[in-house]
């Protein structure tokens, strides 16, 4: 696993940005592309058939970006940690991080105290942390990076600002599910790529929402917007993001005030949804909606 453990300058990713390698090459994630992370997939390869940790420095000056046609140059630092397969303890803590993510904080730990030591994982579920599985551990030098589920959007009602949103959405290459009452608003091409499920708007309680997942509501002529709200509100999910504007705004909160859900309310729902830059169409309106659910998911750490 190469993660990000120092960034200075304008380099692609953030700290704690880790790709997965196998003896094969690459698996999965990203430190940024280009040459970098080419050097760093045959570094791991290498670490691999050695079974080592390790870690190494790397510069891109903006006149070596101008030359290969980058935009990002900087200098990150990336930690190699060589996971052994083989032993069952690594195993068990993956496991349970995959177990726990839903409705913990969780991290994987690493001990980066010396560049070529293999201390093993760690895992912190919230803040304890669980012991590391290699060798005697000082512990002088810990780096963590939190496990999150992949983002999982339910967008309820089919009109024209779903529409929209579902291409944005599906660009950025995230799960989707629309969910409307009638299967003649959620059939053109345009939700051909997601999950579709048609259902009637009194009958939510069977859908699967997760305390991870994101919501969007966006009914037809917003007729149904109120209900979908307090059927999900009460599955406690992480972001719901409503379309409407300061009037709506008022009338939803006036409407929870003093019930079971207006704690849950004030907490989790952005009425009128996305950020502003004074949309008016669909598109305009769904780039709002995106940004404002990437910059979620990005400042949730």
């Amino acid at each position: 696993m190469a993660s990000i453990i120092f960034k200075h300058g304008s380099a692609p990713r953030e700290v704690g940005a880790t790709m997965i390698i196998t003896e094969k090459g690459y698996y999965s994630g990203t430190i940024g592309g280009g040459e970098q992370e080419f050097q760093a997939i045959n570094h791991a390869k290498n670490l691999i058939s050695t079974k080592k940790c390790d870690q190494q420095f790397y510069e891109v000056s903006k006149e070596v970006a101008a030359e290969k046609g980058m935009v990002c140059g900087g200098q990150t630092r990336v930690h190699f940690q060589y996971i052994d397969i083989e032993n069952y303890k690594n195993e068990e803590y993956f496991e349970k991080l995959l177990s726990e993510v839903e409705d913990h904080n969780v991290y994987l730990v690493y001990d980066i105290s010396k560049e070529d030591s293999n201390f093993g994982i760690a895992i912190e579920i919230d803040g304890k942390i669980f012991p590391f599985t290699g060798e005697e551990n000082p512990r002088r030098n810990l780096f963590k990076i939190k496990i999150k589920r992949p983002m999982r959007i339910f967008i309820f009602g089919g009109g024209h600002i779903s529409r929209a949103t579902v291409k944005v959405l599906d660009f950025l290459g995230l799960n989707i599910n629309v969910v409307d009452d009638r299967e003649d608003f959620i059939s053109q091409k345009e939700f051909e790529k997601t999950k579709r499920i048609v259902i009637d708007f009194d009958k939510l309680d069977s859908i699967d929402i997760e305390k991870s997942d994101y919501v969007l509501i966006m009914t037809r002529g917003h007729k149904y917007d109120i209900k979908v709200l307090e059927s999900v509100l009460k599955k406690e999910p992480y972001y719901i993001g409503v379309v409407g504007n300061k009037i709506k705004a008022k009338k939803y909160r006036e409407h929870f005030l003093g019930g079971d859900l207006e704690g849950e309310y004030e907490k989790k729902v952005h009425l009128p949804v996305g950020i502003k830059i004074s949309a008016l169409t669909p598109e305009e309106i769904a780039i709002s909606i995106a940004g404002e659910i990437i910059e979620s998911y990005r400042t949730n750490v």
